[in-house]
């Protein structure tokens, strides 16, 4: 498999020489809804010309198509189908059945001009009902993927198109009132499955199993049409599932002698924490080789206690791969290769100095994880201010070139230009600045923090996530929960923490607690937290892979939309 092939060109070769293999398995466990179904090769092909036929008929090459669909086979059936029709995908979140995430449902919908949709057939009345409320500029057709009739599939397809065509739009999470979706080619998705597959080692007996969903980066590039690019088996789960019962993910990875897997750094967490002993004692994973973990600066200790915790599962050292990318580099642009986990013991105060330097016996140290090298991508570090490229140990922003970094941004050509065709100060062009800080170490990507993040407290620039790890650590009713730490204004002092509170205190008052907070980060860090909040499991706004929207978590505080979860003085929860 080359980077140059077409991702379709390479499915419908496994189609021709394995057919019956199947695609794709959907897992039933007692108490779900899910619906055990599976899928082998050739009836997914079938199912998606089907749809590719639909679409021919309903709209044009280069359309755009909202894909609503529950996790299931049918929504890769759509997205095939979409590919095979050259209409342009845009996978998006499902209705919820209690009304909630229209808001941002119907920006997607307006923002991609979109004039079809494609759901299942369990679905279909709902969506139609929604779209039919919905002030669209023009009808919008509505159509089941498992409805279609078996004729359809006779009808001709459209000529695969340029390399270079959109295949789908990829919306980040962000403002609901301004939508970003990235414009993913057909080349994109070819040239990063060839990453992945050269950074894993993968081949056709490299099945996988997940729960992420599908209409996020890394559950369709990685989850979904990974599998399906080797020729092998995905096995998922529903992410309600993981999330209700989440030992079922490393149950099922036991049971099928699962190879590969994929997940963000709280499932790391979760499943450490949550998992019993008596779980634990019926599980063998000695058959995994690699889980990925593509978490915005990846964390020692949850890795050290992922590894810990399963050792006597069979789990080996090197089974979390650490990587790193985004939805504008398709999915995949570093990754630890060789089976190999490196970490580095650094200064503190260097890093605050935008330096990498080794700690020594008397400075406070951290230990920064590698997010790995790079392959056929170009990985530059640049000061986000002079577009001056940095040299190694040297913290700056993180730039990327090559293949699978994405056209830009729908409609936004001015976000584009910035964003997707950055110059380096000497000249060097097509570069996308990923908003991203980090390092290069010996060829090792270190990512230390979000450029739009960074506390510059009297001077020096702290990392919100580690003062959010460091409150977690005090007291066991923060320890499962998110916190969003953030300044009052752009360039002001005063530092706001906002916790969600899992359990109630035991032990001491609401004061009691904020003063062992802010003894705590004032002892770290040496700074102040002017406020802080609780609000309650949920309270903290995240993207669909997990990670802390902060400033979406600051807005609402300005705005006085949080929902504060006060603490009596006995300890418990009002």
């Amino acid at each position: 498999m080359l980077a140059d092939d077409d991702f379709l060109a390479i499915f419908r070769s496994h189609v021709a020489e394995f057919g019956d293999q199947p695609a794709l398995v959907q897992l039933d466990f007692p108490g779900t809804d899910a619906n055990g179904l599976a899928m082998t090769y050739r009836e997914l092909d079938t199912a998606a010309r089907r749809v590719a036929a639909w679409l021919v008929a309903n709209s044009v090459p280069g359309e755009r198509a909202v894909l609503l669909f529950p996790s299931g086979c049918q929504f890769v059936v759509g997205f095939l189908g979409c590919l095979y029709a050259r209409t342009v995908a845009v996978p998006a979140p499902m209705l919820d059945t209690g009304g909630r995430g229209t808001i941002r449902l119907a920006g997607i919908l307006a923002d991609a001009d979109a004039h079809v949709v494609l759901t299942d057939a369990e679905h279909h009345d709902a969506v139609s009902a929604w779209l039919t409320g919905e002030d669209t500029a023009s009808a919008v057709a509505c159509g089941a993927t498992d409805l279609l009739a078996a004729g359809t599939a006779e009808i001709d397809l459209p000529v695969l198109g340029e390399q270079d065509d959109i295949a789908f739009l990829q919306y980040t999470s962000g403002s609901t009132s301004e939508p970003k979706g990235v414009m993913v080619t057909h080349a994109n998705i070819a040239h990063n499955q060839a990453e992945i597959h050269r950074a894993l080692g993968t081949d056709r007996s490299s099945h996988s199993l997940g729960w992420l969903p599908h209409y996020h980066d890394m559950g369709l590039i990685g989850q979904f049409l990974g599998p399906l690019y080797l020729g092998s088996t995905c096995y998922f789960m529903s992410p309600m599932t993981f999330l209700k019962r989440p030992h079922l993910w490393l149950k099922a990875i036991s049971d099928l002698r699962i190879p590969f897997s994929v997940a963000p750094n709280f499932a790391f967490e979760l499943v450490t924490r949550r998992v019993t002993d008596e779980q634990l004692a019926g599980l063998d994973l000695s058959c995994l080789r690699s889980v990925l973990n593509g978490s915005e600066p990846v964390h020692a200790d949850t890795l050290d206690a992922f590894v810990t915790r399963f050792a006597s599962a069979g789990l080996a050292p090197h089974t979390p791969f650490p990587c790193y990318g985004m939805a504008e580099v398709t999915l995949f642009a570093t990754g630890s290769r060789g089976g190999t986990v490196v970490s580095r013991r650094v200064d503190v105060a260097a890093l605050e100095r935008n330096e990498l330097r080794p700690a020594t016996e008397d400075a406070t140290g951290t230990t920064l994880v590698s997010s790995g090298t790079a392959g056929e991508i170009d990985v530059r570090i640049v000061d986000p201010d002079t577009g001056m490229a940095l040299p190694d140990e040297r913290i700056g922003e993180i730039w990327l070139r090559g293949r699978s970094v994405a056209a830009g941004y729908w409609r936004q050509p001015e976000l584009t230009s910035r964003t997707f065709r950055a110059s380096t100060a000497d000249g060097e062009a097509g570069f996308l600045r990923t908003g991203d800080l980090g390092v290069l170490s010996d060829g090792e990507l270190y990512v230390t923090g979000r450029l739009k993040d960074v506390l510059v407290v009297n001077g020096r620039n702290l990392y919100p996530h580690d003062i959010e790890r460091a409150v977690r650590r005090e007291h066991p009713a923060l320890a499962a929960g998110a916190g969003a730490v953030f300044a009052l204004g752009e360039r002001d002092d005063r530092l706001v923490l906002v916790h969600e509170v899992k359990k109630s205190l035991a032990d001491r008052t609401e004061d009691e607690l904020v003063g062992l907070l802010r003894a705590a980060v004032r002892a770290e860090f040496d700074v102040h937290l002017t406020q802080v909040v609780f609000v309650p499991p949920g309270g903290i706004a995240k993207t669909t892979s997990g990670k802390v929207r902060r400033a979406a978590v600051r807005q609402a505080f300005l705005a006085d939309r949080l929902t504060r979860v006060p603490l009596t003085p006995a300890g418990a929860v009002r």
